[in-house]
C-alpha cells in the first residue's frame, strides 16, 4: 500500500468538536442506497475509519460554509462498497437549490475515459486496430500537414513522416491541438453546434503541431475517436455509448446533456472572481439541450454515484454486477502506461511537468508515486475535468473516489489534493 500510514496523525482520540461532527455524519451515512449506486456499508466494514471520514466531511464543508465554493458531492468506495457519499452547498445559488447526492455535473475531460472504453471495445471485437491509420476511416487525415514552426500559425508546413494512428489518438501523441488553445480557436475548429462529422473535417484542415508519435500534447484526439466509433459501429456516438457502456454499467444519469425530466439535478457553474462566486454564462448550445456535437473529449454530464460505478468496473477488470464491458487484458492496457519513453515527462502547462504520470489508453496512470506531491501508489489511474470534477482509483488498495464541483478555476483551494489526502488517511487496513 505504498506510503499509506494507517497510524496517521488523525487516528488520535476525537476532540469534542470532532465527535459532534462524527455524530452528524454517521447519522447521514445510512445504508439506504439508490438503485444505481454501489452497495453501501459502514466504513469499518471496508477497512475505513468513520472518524477520519468525518474529518474529511467537515473539511470539505468548511469551504462551502465560508462561501469559497458553491457546493460539492463527494463519494468514496473501497473493494466495491460505498463508504462515503455526501453533498453540501448549492446546485443553484440564486435559486437557493440545495446540492443533492445525485446532482449532475459537467464532467468535461472525465468524459475521455468513457469514450476511450468504446474504442477499446471495438478493438476487442476485431473491428478496429491500434495500428490503423485514422485516414482509413476519415480520408481527409491522409492529407494533413505539420507546421515547420508550431509557434507560428502562419509558418510553412510539410508532410508528416507518418500518418496518425488510433493509438496516437488514444495516447495524445497525434500532433493535434486542444479545443481551447489559440490554434484551434483562431481557426474556429470546435463548435457544439457542429456534428462530429463536421468537426473532424475542420480538424483535418489545420496543420499538426508535431510529428505523430513525438510529443505528448493533451488534445481534441478523443473527440476524433468518437467519430471513428460512429463510422465503425454504424451508430451515433451517444447511442453507442448508451447501449454498450452506460446501460450495461447502470449509469442512468450520464450522457451528453441534462434531459428535461432531470433538470432538478442540474448543477450550475460558478467562477471565483475576487473572492466572490459569479455564475458563468451558458455555452452556445446549453448543457440542457441535446448538442449536435457529441464530444468524447469533454462533453458529458454525470453524477458521483454513476462515475464510481464506472471506476469500479475498471478496477474489476471490465465487469460490474454481472455485466462485462471489456475483457481484462484490454482493461490492463487502458490502466497501464503506454507512452514511449521519448515523450516523458508529460505536462499540461510547461514548464510544470507531471513527473509521476504516464498515460494509458484512456486514463492517466501513476508511473512513480514517489514523485507525486501527495500520497499515491504507482498504478493508480483516473483523470479530472476543467470545471472542478476529480476522480481516481487505486488497484493496490481497492480505493476509488470522486469529487464533483462546478467552479472555476477548477483547482481552487487545492481541494482535490486535500480530499485525496484525507481519503487516504481514512484507510485503517
Amino acid at each position: 500500500m505504498g506510503r499509506h500510514d494507517s497510524t496517521g496523525k488523525h487516528g488520535t482520540a476525537l476532540s469534542g468538536v470532532l465527535r459532534s461532527v462524527l455524530c452528524v455524519v454517521t447519522a447521514s451515512l445510512s445504508l439506504t442506497v439508490s438503485a444505481q449506486g454501489l452497495p453501501r456499508v459502514e466504513p469499518e466494514q471496508a477497512g475505513m475509519s468513520s472518524a477520519r471520514l468525518a474529518l474529511l466531511d467537515s473539511t470539505l464543508k468548511h469551504y462551502v460554509d465560508n462561501g469559497h465554493v458553491p457546493g460539492f458531492v463527494a463519494g468514496i468506495a473501497r473493494h466495491g462498497k460505498l463508504v462515503y457519499l455526501q453533498s453540501a452547498g448549492w446546485q443553484d445559488i440564486e435559486a437557493q437549490q440545495p446540492m443533492q447526492d445525485n446532482a449532475m455535473f459537467q464532467i468535461r475531460s472525465m468524459t475521455k475515459p468513457i469514450a476511450s472504453l468504446a474504442v477499446m471495445q471495438l478493438i476487442g471485437q476485431g473491428r478496429l486496430n491500434l495500428t490503423d491509420k485514422v485516414s482509413q476511416y476519415i480520408p481527409s487525415f491522409a492529407d494533413m500537414e505539420v507546421f515547420d514552426d508550431p509557434t507560428d500559425f502562419n509558418s510553412t508546413t510539410h508532410k508528416p513522416q507518418r500518418e496518425i494512428t488510433i493509438e496516437d489518438l488514444l495516447l495524445h501523441i497525434s500532433g493535434l491541438s486542444h479545443r481551447d488553445r489559440p490554434l484551434y480557436q483562431s481557426r474556429q475548429v470546435r463548435s457544439r453546434a457542429d456534428t462530429l462529422a463536421q468537426l473532424v473535417e475542420k480538424v483535418a484542415a489545420v496543420p499538426l503541431i508535431a510529428e505523430p508519435g513525438t510529443l505528448w500534447n493533451y488534445s481534441i484526439s478523443t473527440t476524433v475517436l468518437g467519430r471513428i466509433v460512429e463510422i465503425v459501429s454504424g451508430q451515433d456516438f451517444d447511442d453507442y455509448l448508451q447501449a454498450q457502456v452506460l446501460t450495461p454499467l447502470n449509469m442512468p444519469d450520464t450522457g451528453f446533456y441534462v434531459e428535461p425530466d432531470k433538470l432538478s439535478q442540474l448543477t450550475q457553474v460558478y467562477r471565483i472572481n475576487q473572492g466572490v462566486l459569479v455564475r458563468e454564462p451558458q455555452m452556445d448550445v446549453p448543457i440542457t439541450v441535446d448538442p449536435p456535437l457529441k464530444e468524447g473529449a469533454a462533453g458529458m454530464v454525470s453524477t458521483v454515484p454513476d462515475y464510481l460505478r464506472f471506476l469500479q468496473a475498471m478496477l474489476n477488470g471490465g465487469e460490474l454486477d454481472g455485466s462485462r464491458v471489456l475483457n481484462p487484458d484490454l482493461v490492463r492496457l487502458m490502466l497501464t502506461d503506454q507512452l514511449p519513453a521519448a515523450v516523458l515527462p508529460i505536462s499540461l502547462s510547461p514548464p510544470t511537468v507531471m513527473a509521476d504520470l504516464g498515460w494509458g489508453y484512456g486514463f492517466s496512470v501513476v508511473i512513480d508515486g514517489s514523485k507525486s506531491g501527495f500520497m499515491r501508489n504507482t498504478g493508480e489511474f483516473g483523470w479530472n475535468g476543467s470545471l472542478g470534477t476529480f476522480s481516481w482509483a487505486d488497484p493496490q488498495t481497492g480505493l476509488s473516489a470522486v469529487l464533483m464541483m462546478q467552479v472555476q478555476p477548477s483547482g481552487a483551494f487545492n481541494l482535490s489534493s486535500l480530499f485525496k489526502s484525507l481519503a487516504w488517511q481514512a484507510m485503517i487496513d
